[in-house]
């Protein structure tokens, strides 16, 4: 029978030669990457010093601890994670993040041989989180920043200092609340209306983000208008906030011509159904 390949003794010969090349060729960058390692581990590169700024807030202390932890160790049992040159800075950059809620950003750089420089952006204080509905006595209330997001318990605070908004929130919570949203589109339409109605009526106390697609915006007080003075702006998620105020500049001096307040007690203004706008009185 024919055979179509035979194996020869100068084949057998390349192919020794080639797995001793590869095998030394191994060997060397084996050594190279434990060099390499050894290499990493010298003073020269070491970080010594973490420079913190933009804490405010948050403790410098308890953020410098947190590098510090980091950087012991090494990647893959040899190179040195406290090296200047190799040091995890995404993972840090992460780790604070998810650690200390109030930052907003953290970006770490290598400043020197020996040094690195941790900048560092906190969240403020832009209104408060008081739970999924009012309840008679103020008692727990979370600050959020300007995007829904809530970061850290709050003191208790005067009316009027800081607006408060109820709720649900968009993630599940489990213990705190820090860390969850509140729902994105329903939080833009509420503020844009409440930054609205600040620039042009009165100054807003309360929004409520109701469970059946409905909101109300509480006046704490308006200078333009007494009568407007706790009065609730009822709309609903869909609406856009221009329109809203729009048809309200009109509504006002319609219903109170001569800027008088009513003999009783305004309650409410409807904004719900259309063009229609429906001013509730007590009784």
């Amino acid at each position: 029978m024919k055979r179509f390949f035979e194996i020869t003794d100068d084949t057998r010969a390349k192919f020794r030669v080639w797995s001793s090349r590869v095998f030394i060729l191994t060997i060397l960058l084996f050594l190279f990457f434990v060099a390499g390692g050894g290499i990493s581990h010298k003073t020269k590169w070491r970080i010594e010093n973490i420079n913190i700024s933009g804490a405010n807030v948050v403790p410098m202390e308890d953020v410098r601890s947190l590098v510090q932890e980091k950087l012991k160790g090494n990647y893959f049992y040899i190179y040195a994670r406290e090296n200047s040159w190799l040091f995890p800075k995404s993972e840090i950059e992460k780790s604070l993040l998810q650690t200390f809620p109030r930052l907003s950003s953290a970006m770490l750089l290598r400043e020197d041989d020996n040094a690195i420089s941790v900048k560092l952006s906190e969240r403020k204080p832009y209104a408060l989180w008081c739970g999924k509905e009012p309840k008679e006595v103020l008692k727990d209330c979370w600050f959020i920043d300007n995007s829904g997001f809530v970061f850290d318990k709050a003191p208790v605070f005067s009316d009027g200092v800081y607006v408060e908004i109820y709720a649900k929130l968009s993630e599940k919570i489990t213990g705190e609340p820090v860390g969850s949203l509140i729902p994105h589109n329903r939080f833009v339409v509420s503020d844009t209306f409440a930054k609205l109605i600040s620039e042009s009526i009165g100054k807003p106390s309360r929004i409520l983000l109701k469970e059946n697609s409905e909101m109300e915006i509480v006046i704490y007080a308006s200078s333009k208008h007494a009568f407007l003075s706790g009065a609730r702006l009822r709309f609903l998620d869909e609406s856009k906030p221009e329109a809203l105020l729009k048809k309200l500049l009109l509504a006002i001096p319609a219903q109170f011509p001569t800027n008088i307040a009513a003999p009783k007690k305004l309650l409410y203004i409807d904004m719900r159904f259309g063009d229609k706008v429906i001013f509730g009185f007590e009784n």
